[in-house]
């Protein structure tokens, strides 16, 4: 359990002590609404994080793509297409699982 977890928790239990039992239902409610709070913040962080990485296709990547593809077409025909398609879809591939 994380420390600030443990706080809101000693705090929701302290204030349980000093309001008695008939404030539960608000003090759960109030914890519940903090931990789903910092929750969100978490989740918000690890999206960021994932999107910040940036996709290996982008404009510089195809721009280099297409050369290729037009040398494989012009010297290989349909047989260098099609094996310039399968080593890019792997490359592109492999850079999206990192």
């Amino acid at each position: 359990m994380s420390e600030e977890i443990r706080r809101e928790v000693e705090a929701t239990l302290a204030a349980r002590q000093e309001l008695g039992p008939g404030h539960d239902d608000a003090l759960v409610e109030g914890f519940l609404d903090r931990i789903d709070r910092e929750l969100d913040r978490r989740i918000d962080q690890r999206v960021a994080r994932r999107a910040s990485r940036g996709s290996p296709v982008n404009p510089a990547t195809l721009g280099v793509c297409i050369p290729i593809i037009a040398i494989a077409g012009g010297t290989g025909g349909v047989a260098g297409l099609a094996i310039v398609a399968a080593a890019l879809v792997i490359v592109f591939a492999i850079a999206s699982l990192r």
